[in-house]
């Protein structure tokens, strides 16, 4: 692995292996594969980022996970209490990183964190931003993901751009129901307030392309595409005349079949 700054011996793994918990701020750079069959974090990842100011470069290295319907922890975890991580994977038009076979292939629970790039296929979720406030997730793949390609759940301020979600069961979800049937609220989690959503495109999921659910609000969806679903509905709000979420059209960007006026 290579790294600027100080660094413990427990994190010199993190570029070679899985199992590593980052834990002093600097640079970081994967030089090889990873597989959770090498060995895991104590809260079951691959790698996880405990402090605040690091940097992480897959350089497009694969980290991938005990595979479908085995699939538990996470790729890469942000963990609650660390501030502003980068994670590099690959820029504009690259693919870069493959985080797979995961039950998250990135989950991102602390504050101000950037990523950029990456793919996230077939795991249960690709992206789930758990709490996370300020994030930046941009440049993204996240297909054939067994429920979300990405959910935000009680997050605040956070920024998705770029991102193309297709053949998950729902492409892009922010909030969090109790049940199958959205429409409800999860008890003991908060609304997911003030995120924004553009320049994305979300296809021929399962379901929907994109949900906000009931009680989240002061969300903006703009310049993005959603299209040939195979659930009915494309676009989907439900909060009433879409509360004070945005659903803004602009260039070419279209919201397909909506469930109410307020989504144009």
């Amino acid at each position: 692995m290579l790294f600027h700054g100080a660094a413990s011996a427990a994190t010199t793994a993190c570029g070679t292996a899985c199992g590593c918990t980052i834990t002093t701020s600097g640079t970081y750079t994967l030089t090889a594969d990873l597989s959770s069959t090498q060995r895991l974090t104590a809260t079951g990842d691959c790698i996880d980022i405990k402090a605040s100011n690091v940097i992480l470069n897959t350089d497009e290295f694969s980290i991938t996970g005990p595979g479908s319907g085995t699939s538990t922890g996470a790729g890469i975890d942000v963990l609650k209490g660390a501030s502003g991580a980068f994670i590099g994977s690959g820029g504009l038009f690259v693919d870069g990183s493959s985080l797979e076979d995961w039950k998250y292939g990135l989950q991102v629970q602390g504050k101000n964190t950037i990523s950029n790039g990456g793919t996230y296929n077939d795991n249960v979720m690709g992206v789930f931003l758990d709490g996370a406030t300020g994030a930046t997730i941009s440049n993204l793949k996240a297909e054939d993901n067994t429920v979300y390609g990405v959910w935000v759940r009680g997050g605040k301020d956070n920024q998705i751009n770029d991102a193309d979600t297709e053949d998950n069961t729902t492409g892009l979800y922010i909030g969090c129901h109790d049940d199958d049937t959205r429409g409800t609220t999860c008890k003991g989690v908060k609304p997911s307030s003030g995120n924004r959503v553009y320049n994305s495109g979300s296809t021929n999921n399962g379901d929907a392309g994109v949900v906000v659910d009931l009680g989240d609000e002061g969300n903006v969806l703009i310049d993005t595409e959603v299209l040939d679903n195979l659930g009915g509905t494309d676009s989907i709000d439900e909060n009433p005349g879409c509360g004070t979420n945005d659903w803004l059209l602009n260039g070419q960007a279209v919201f397909g079949v909506t469930t109410q006026s307020c989504i144009p």
